[in-house]
């Protein structure tokens, strides 16, 4: 794999122990959103003058009462409320939408000492028509689905992190597409209270990073689960086994995605890992039936009344999904339910509490904005049965970012981040480049 020769930007990274001030790291990143906002159209809301705010009240803090975070600019998916901004769920019915409060996550990072930059762009109800936010790396391809603001902020180095959200696939997918790290955790390891509900037995908080260091630090200020990243015995030395899936369903991985697979697998071999072939047809086709029967009976709860209200201003597919759940019974969603932790128990059997999932995180690089956010088939799986996942940047074949996803059996986010940051540090990457 080839990598893109631009010019290299380093992206604003600080936090704790750094010599630079709060305020220095976020003019620096207001400096790059000035710059490239125009192109990539990623914040909903920017937010300049209260960033430099945060900064100068974070700087006058004395050093032992600085958080791990202190001065990080963090951009903020608008399906999470943000205390004064804009959080208009990505749909016009909502346009005007202007919360009093922070989400649970908002208000764990600001007490950190991150700094909120702004709002950035999600997809309709982040699931459903695309915003305006372009690919960093071409401005004629998607950045993919929900979290593409997100996705692309970060990708362009606006800013070193941001947060996501993924029902089906909207963290690893964009992640992947804009050539930077994302990290679904394990289902309820991130407090989603105060974030626009599409189905709590999907919806999952994430984090999109171009350096896996602020990903982990991210991650440790979020993750409030007891235990949480308790895995198997054999964790500090790695993987006990890696199992690769090469399998979509009805879908297929093209060549590209397949040689990421395969130069990933290598290097698990070079290290002495045991690396097995996987196959899951079944499985993966159970999941998109059962994934769709519980999300569309619960955006049928939570967002009728807007179907009802303003269904002109929805896509067909939004209004589609919602009539399609109104006609799901009760009796239908709770075996759906069942269904999916059927699977969970099976694939956490398969996995093993000490082994691994390598797979692709997208089935390509980043399709023409034309043709769509990209396939969610490789990504709605682990969505389902709430398993953590993260994608690790692996090149630029082409000149366009490629990655590879490792998924763990719930409740090794430990585990995973471990394999994760140890793969990464020998697959070819890219930080951003203008």
């Amino acid at each position: 794999m080839t990598s893109a020769t631009r010019k290299k930007t380093s992206v604003p990274a600080l936090p704790n122990g750094s010599e630079r001030s709060a305020e220095e790291t976020v003019r620096e990143s207001i400096h790059r959103i000035e710059e490239r906002e125009p192109k990539i159209r990623a914040f909903v809301q920017f937010d300049p003058e209260g960033a430099l705010a945060q900064a100068h009240a974070l700087d006058a803090l004395r050093l032992e009462e600085r958080g791990p975070l202190h001065g990080m600019p963090v951009a903020i998916k608008e399906v999470f409320d943000v205390k004064g901004l804009n959080c208009a769920w990505g749909t016009p019915i909502h346009a005007n939408r202007v919360p009093t409060s922070d989400a649970w996550v908002v208000a764990a990072l600001r007490k950190a000492g991150a700094v909120i930059m702004g709002t950035t762009v999600s997809t309709e109800y982040a699931l459903a028509k695309a915003g305006p936010t372009t690919n960093p790396w071409d401005s004629s391809r998607t950045p993919g689905a929900s979290s593409s603001g997100p996705a692309a902020a970060v990708g362009a180095g606006m800013v070193p992190v941001a947060l996501g959200s993924q029902t089906i696939g909207s963290i690893i997918r964009p992640a992947a597409y804009c050539g930077i790290f994302g990290f679904k955790p394990s289902w309820g390891f991130i407090d989603d209270t105060g974030a626009m509900a599409l189905s709590e037995p999907l919806d999952h908080v994430g984090i999109l990073a171009s350096k896996f260091g602020d990903l982990r630090s991210i991650y440790s200020v979020l993750c409030h689960t007891p235990g949480a990243g308790a895995a198997g015995k054999g964790q500090e030395n790695g993987p006990g086994k890696i199992h690769v899936l090469r399998d979509v369903g009805e879908e297929t991985f093209s060549p590209t995605a397949l040689a990421a697979i395969d130069l990933a697998a290598d290097v698990f071999k070079s290290h002495g890992c045991e690396v097995t072939n996987l196959t899951l047809a079944t499985q993966i086709a159970d999941a998109e039936t059962t994934l769709k029967t519980i999300l569309c009976h619960d955006m049928a709860r939570h967002h009728g009344s807007d179907r009802d209200q303003a269904g002109e201003q929805m896509s067909r597919r939004v209004r589609t999904m919602i009539d399609r759940g109104r006609g799901i019974s009760e009796d239908e969603y709770r075996q759906a339910r069942e269904g999916a932790s059927v699977l969970s128990e099976r694939l956490e059997d398969m996995v093993g509490s000490e082994g691994v999932i390598l797979t692709a995180s997208t089935i390509d690089v980043a399709p023409l904005l034309t043709q769509g956010t990209g396939s969610r088939a490789p990504q709605l799986l682990w969505t389902l049965v709430g398993m953590p996942a993260i994608t690790v940047p692996c090149g630029m074949p082409g000149g366009l970012p490629i990655g590879v996803q490792l998924v763990g059996a719930r409740g090794n986010d430990d585990l995973v981040l471990l394999v994760a940051e140890r793969l990464s540090k020998d697959l070819p990457q890219n930080d951003y480049k203008s």
